[in-house]
């Protein structure tokens, strides 16, 4: 009796999930495995430890003698949560758990050529992979078709805002905010939104930019740029929120993108979105619909004044693409897909 009662609490109890993300602070990967922490957490039929892969410890004796403890792991971002797997998966006698990747974003559209037999090697013991859209699906058939073992989900990208609180916005301008949000690094080409400044009229328009500097020749060219624009840094997530809502359009510039979480954060939030043409944005934003899309800096002023001077152009982008994101990024689809394929499983 006293061992049935056991495996019967046991079998209830919530299933131990392991997963591995980059967490620095202001990153797309630490906002997503934020989300779905919380997320899956509040099904009460997981408990999630989320561990930072930016971090010595994650490679250490102590995460190996835990996975026997995880009924499943989440690998956000295949080559960083990969690296930190490696060891692990080359040891047969350690006991792995369902493995599920997911392909987050630099992991596919910036890979450099030492992450290649990381991916290459992690890819065959992956139970079930995640791209965050059909296009990003598409691209990892074919380029990694001879070490898929598992087949591809596709799992939009959702958005969740904090609980709204307007703060000290940290300066006042009577100009018309542009606000481009990102880490400073070559990958969101932050120097690409100053090459738009020239081509608007200095006294109607003003340039914010938020994110982490990251890169201090990328911050120091920023710094020394137009005075028509001011570097913010990190900031906290309630004031990028109020810096959405008071801005006249968002811009994104990025190279490219896995899915910018940004862009859906400004449609949710009823901003106009530019975006640069890639893949990742062309996922989200359909142009003249749900966004602008634009591939030069003069493309992309033409459509700033686009946006000023056609009222009726900004409301419907707005009204669009607040319904697009309701319909395809909702929290509680995202939630009941990645609980689906956990518990698919770990049955």
């Amino acid at each position: 009796m006293f061992s049935f009662i056991s495996l019967f609490r046991r079998a209830k109890s919530p299933k131990r999930i392991l997963l591995l993300a980059s967490l620095r602070p202001g990153s797309g990967n630490a906002a997503t495995a934020e989300r779905l922490t919380h997320e899956l957490q509040l099904t009460g039929k997981f408990t999630v430890d989320c561990i930072s892969v930016d971090t010595p410890q994650t490679e250490s004796h102590s995460l190996v003698a835990s996975m026997d403890e995880y009924t499943a792991i989440l690998a956000l971002h295949v080559y960083r949560a990969g690296h930190v797997l490696t060891s692990i998966y080359k040891n047969e006698r350690i006991y792995h758990p369902p493995l599920i990747l997911i392909f987050a974003g630099t992991d596919l559209h910036s890979c450099e050529s030492k992450w290649i037999p990381t991916i290459e090697f992690i890819l065959p013991y992956a139970d079930g992979v995640v791209c965050f859209s059909n296009e990003w699906k598409a691209y990892v058939e074919l380029t990694y078709h001879n070490y898929l073992s598992c087949k591809i989900t596709v799992i939009q990208q959702s958005v969740y805002l904090t609980s709204f609180h307007f703060e000290q916005l940290p300066l006042i301008i009577n100009k018309k905010p542009i606000l481009w949000i990102g880490e400073i690094r070559s990958v969101k080409d932050p120097l690409f939104a100053l090459k738009v400044l020239p081509y608007l009229n200095a006294n109607e328009y003003h340039l914010l930019l938020v994110g982490d500097e990251n890169d201090s020749t990328l911050t120091e060219q920023i710094r020394s740029g137009s005075s028509n624009l001011t570097l913010l840094g990190r900031q906290s997530q309630s004031l990028v929120h109020t810096l959405l809502r008071t801005s006249f359009i968002y811009i994104n510039t990025s190279v490219n993108e896995g899915m910018c979480l940004a862009i859906l954060e400004a449609m949710t939030l009823g901003i106009p979105v530019l975006a640069r043409r890639n893949i990742g944005n062309l996922s989200v934003v359909k142009h003249e619909k749900t966004g602008l899309l634009f591939d030069t800096p003069e493309e992309a002023a033409q459509y700033v004044s686009k946006l000023e001077q056609n009222i009726r152009l900004r409301q419907s982008l707005v009204e669009q693409a607040e319904k697009y994101v309701k319909k395809y990024h909702d929290i509680t689809d995202e939630t009941k897909s990645y609980r689906k394929l956990l518990q698919d499983l770990i049955r």
